[in-house]
């Protein structure tokens, strides 16, 4: 076997197998996308009591704790080499620099519109992807991710133009953290493999380390909540957080990094049925014909299998280091 050569199309046999979930992974997909509907509708409630980067640090503080604690009782091997390096940028990708952005733009956008926006995750994986040349950019996951969120942008539409308030560099704050998620996925699976425990335990520090030192730089208050409504939000998103990223790695080892982003495109469907069931929005016809538009687009470009032309005898199959991993 040969390393891969830069530029290289050819893909891994693993990396070709990825591309059509198994029921395992889908239902762990379901799962993730269920309970990360309501992370944003529970991070703004937080806002009512805890300064925004300070109620971060006491989230990803207490889950970089109980992911340490899990590693100290189950003994897992903590990441070393490359391993390390990748699971501390993984951490500030997805946690510190991501949550970062996500925070401040929380504080002025509804979670429903931001949920909107990050919605554009996969189209910016897939990019990405293809430029660390991690996988294809296939003609059918690029429809099926912009029918996706245009499905969003009808299912929203009548949110959007109701009057709601829109800041421009909240919105901007929306992307980058959206290219901060999609990055962090390819960073995932570029680096070698290590224990999901381990990796979350060095992910979450990282992030809490960043989100405590921006907190203290912009001179934050260090309270705690004083309403049972909050802690028992915080506690929530303690939880969320926790499940939500062990099964996300556990997602991308046994798919693509661009397959595991669409539970960003569904996650909106669920964080407006959640604010219809919690506070009596009304879901309209126009909405339901958008959340339609947008499984639509999750099948076509990201579950159905891709079809993979068939490989000559005579060609080699080149293979990056450290691939296929949930690292």
């Amino acid at each position: 076997m040969k390393d891969d050569q830069p530029g290289s199309s050819r893909t891994h046999p693993a990396e070709r197998e990825q591309a059509a979930p198994d029921r395992a992974t889908l239902l762990a997909f379901g799962t993730f996308v269920l309970i990360g509907s309501g992370i944003a509708i529970a991070i703004r409630f937080t806002f009512t009591e805890l300064a925004p980067y300070w109620a971060g640090v006491l989230r990803f503080g207490s889950v970089a704790l109980i992911f340490w604690i899990l590693v100290l009782i189950r003994r897992v091997p903590l990441p070393r080499g490359r391993g390390l390096l990748g699971a501390a940028l993984f951490g500030f990708l997805s946690v510190g620099l991501a949550f970062f952005f996500v925070n401040f733009a929380l504080q002025k956008t509804q979670a429903s519109l931001y949920q909107t926006i990050v919605a554009v995750v996969p189209l910016l994986t897939l990019l990405l992807a293809r430029l660390h040349g991690l996988e294809k950019l296939r003609l059918r996951s690029v429809i099926g991710a912009l029918v996706a969120v245009a499905g969003i942008a009808v299912a929203l539409s009548g949110t959007l133009t109701a009057g709601v308030e829109v800041s421009l560099p909240h919105i901007v704050a929306i992307l980058v953290a959206a290219a901060c998620f999609g990055e962090a996925s390819v960073i995932a699976k570029l680096f070698p493999k290590n224990h999901p425990l381990g990796t979350n335990a060095v992910a979450m520090t990282v992030g809490t380390i960043f989100m405590l030192t921006v907190s203290v730089l912009l001179g934050e208050p260090k309270d705690l909540p004083v309403s049972a409504g909050v802690w028992l939000t915080l506690a929530y998103l303690i939880a969320a957080t926790t499940i939500l990223f062990l099964l996300y790695l556990f997602i991308l080892g046994r798919w693509t990094a661009s397959g595991t982003s669409y539970s960003m495109v569904l996650m909106p469907i669920g964080t407006v049925i959640l604010a219809a069931l919690l506070v009596g929005e009304t879901i309209s016809l126009v909405f339901i014909l958008g959340a339609a538009l947008v499984l639509a687009g999750v099948w076509f470009g990201a579950i159905q299998p891709h079809p993979e032309p068939e490989q000559r005898p005579d060609e080699e199959i080149q293979v990056r280091p450290g691939l296929p991993n949930c690292s």
